[in-house]
């Protein structure tokens, strides 16, 4: 989770309270959802960690716009003016097979000193982590708009294309085409991946001053003299385009910042930001029954409006509301008047939720935030009503003797991703496809397209990795695999593999027998018979199955060298691999 920097004097300014470093360290932050991770009173810093659904409170003013309604200082929506910055921008049919969504905003009457930029800057990190993926959904770029001309221009262009050309951010009196920027400059080489054969640039008339969402322009650099700022956010959907926009020109406007709507046009036509509003009915009768309090209409109401809601509650049966303040500036698909009468035959609270607050996806959401008002500090423990008697599954029960017995054989555990490829699961193993694997509908990269079927390849990968420590390594893992099947409710079945290896000079048939042999013995398995079998995966003749009472449990033998190659193993490596619940049968589990 994004860790957050809180300065005491730059909180306590924005509350215009004086609340002391320990009551907010150690009382008020802590109730509003987060885990404090280092306090130091004489720098008076606090760093935090908020839950990746709170975008809105990864920056200082967030958390004094949360804590103001915490405190009781402000109830209700903030008053955000908007106005019109006059700026039109033109996004060109070029750019929409690339990355089409753009959104922009003017913000005037910033003030930054030095660590305002660093936190400003920190802010914007973590919304292209958590809103925008970094940066594949949505990527941020904040300007100096005193160094912008406009009209802008939102294109895609040759990436070769010298008339691009520009000084990228870190590198001024260096100027780069967009390809140069993707193979020289650092932020070039980490996100040049998301740029496909075309580039997008947003321009103004001296030329760009982004290349998105890689890096901005030197030339319209954010600094302490910085006054008003434009905001772009760009991206692949508009959801989290404007989910950021709003998340970040609400937390500067926090400050006193005013906001500005930019005109865009062109391919599509549209006013950011759009500052709309949501708007939920939460029951009353829910909200006590989630949160064991009996809070009246009117309670539900006063803590909602605490969270920085607009809330009105509306007795059951009522159908005319009473009158609302709701700020001008906050946008509704629909007059909130107009709306159709309320659809529960119980006491609701209408509330009209902020666009900075984009976790909020069903009541329960608000239910929470109600919670966090009431303090959870005041919730009475009580015994449940049912008493239940827990007790370990036996199925792990049964893994953690099997790793136990292991370990005591001197083999250290593995634990690896269950997701691989089938070059690693079928072809480095001398496997053909058998047709049964589950396949990942949309994999982020070609090594995890599959989910495994067994778990031998996962080992030699680690022996393969682990070639610079000394031998013999003896390893094991106990892991999942996948296996289509027809006759499972979900049409794949699921289950627990144990896979175990001996790699080292010397290493043969033999020992990983003797293995096999004092792990059953210990399992208690009494009666067991080994037959041979030829298996592509290893040498021929030094390979074996393990049968109890006719049934396979496993097999184990001699890695093949075609294997150790695909590997880039050069000792021999014996190893096997059984079924865990047919291995707890035999053991009488």
């Amino acid at each position: 989770m994004p860790v957050v920097t809180i300065r005491h004097d730059k909180l306590v300014e924005l509350l215009d309270e004086d609340v002391s470093f320990d009551e907010l360290a150690h009382e008020l932050i802590p109730m509003l959802g987060s885990d404090v991770e280092r306090i130091d009173e004489r720098e008076g810093v606090i760093e935090t960690e908020f839950f990746p659904n709170r975008p809105d409170l990864y920056s200082v003013e967030g958390v004094a716009r949360a804590l103001k309604g915490f405190m009781g200082l402000e109830t209700g929506l903030p008053e955000y003016p908007v106005g019109d910055s006059g700026i039109r921008a033109r996004v060109e049919e070029s750019v929409l097979d690339e990355r089409p969504c753009l959104a922009l905003a003017v913000v005037r009457g910033v003030e930054l000193d030095e660590w305002d930029l660093e936190h400003l800057m920190e802010f914007q990190e973590h919304l292209h982590w958590v809103i925008g993926r970094d940066r594949r959904k949505a990527a941020i770029g904040i300007h100096d708009l005193d160094a912008v001309e406009p009209p802008l221009r939102y294109l895609a262009v040759d990436p070769d294309d010298e008339d691009w050309a520009f000084e990228p951010l870190d590198h001024p009196g260096e100027e780069m085409t967009p390809a140069e920027v993707l193979k020289r400059h650092e932020k070039g080489r980490e996100y040049g991946h998301l740029v496909g054969e075309r580039a997008p640039i947003l321009a103004d008339e001296e030329g760009p001053i982004s290349l998105p969402p890689v890096i901005n322009s030197e030339r319209t650099r954010v600094t302490e003299d910085t006054t008003d700022l434009l905001i772009d956010v760009t991206g692949t959907g508009w959801r989290p385009v404007l989910d950021a926009l709003h998340v970040i020109v609400c937390n500067l406007a926090e400050r006193g910042a005013k906001i500005e709507r930019v005109e865009i046009v062109g391919a599509y036509e549209r006013i950011t930001p759009t500052m709309e509003i949501d708007v939920w009915d939460v029951p009353v009768r829910e909200a006590r029954r989630l949160l064991g309090v009996e809070l009246s209409g009117e309670e539900l109401e006063e803590l909602l409006s605490r969270a920085r809601h607009e809330a009105v509650f509306v007795p059951e049966g009522e159908r005319e509301l009473r009158e609302l303040p709701l700020p001008d500036h906050f946008h509704v698909e629909a007059d909130w008047r107009e709306l159709p009468p309320v659809l529960h035959d119980e006491d609701v609270v209408r509330v009209f939720v902020g666009p900075w607050r984009t976790n909020i996806l069903h009541e329960w959401d608000l239910i929470e935030d109600a919670g966090i008002m009431y303090n959870y500090s005041k919730f009475e423990p009580r015994p449940p009503r049912v008493y239940t008697e827990s007790r370990a599954d036996e199925e792990r029960e049964f893994i953690g003797l099997v790793r136990d017995i292991l370990a005591r054989l001197k083999f250290v555990e593995v634990n690896s991703l269950t997701l691989t490829s089938p070059e690693m699961n079928y072809r480095k193993m001398r496997l053909e496809p058998d047709g049964r694997a589950v396949k990942i509908a949309n994999p982020i990269q070609r090594e995890y397209t599959m989910v495994r079927t067994w778990v031998l390849p996962s080992l030699l990968r680690f022996l393969s990795d682990n070639k610079h420590r000394p031998y013999p390594q003896r390893v094991f893992e106990v892991g999942e695999v996948a296996e289509l099947d027809e006759e499972a409710e979900t049409g794949a079945s699921d289950r627990w593999k144990l896979a175990l290896a001996v790699a080292g000079p010397g290493t043969g048939f033999s020992e990983i027998k003797s293995v096999v042999e004092a792990l059953l013995r210990e399992l208690d398995v009494r009666e067991w018979e080994v037959k041979e079998l030829d298996h592509p995966s290893f040498i021929n003749g030094r390979c074996a199955e393990v049968l109890v009472n006719g049934l396979k449990i496993g097999f184990f033998g001699e890695i093949h060298p075609e294997v150790l190659e695909e590997f880039d193993l050069e000792v021999p490596v014996a190893a096997g691999e059984f079924e865990i619940s047919a291995l707890r049968r035999a053991a009488g589990w």
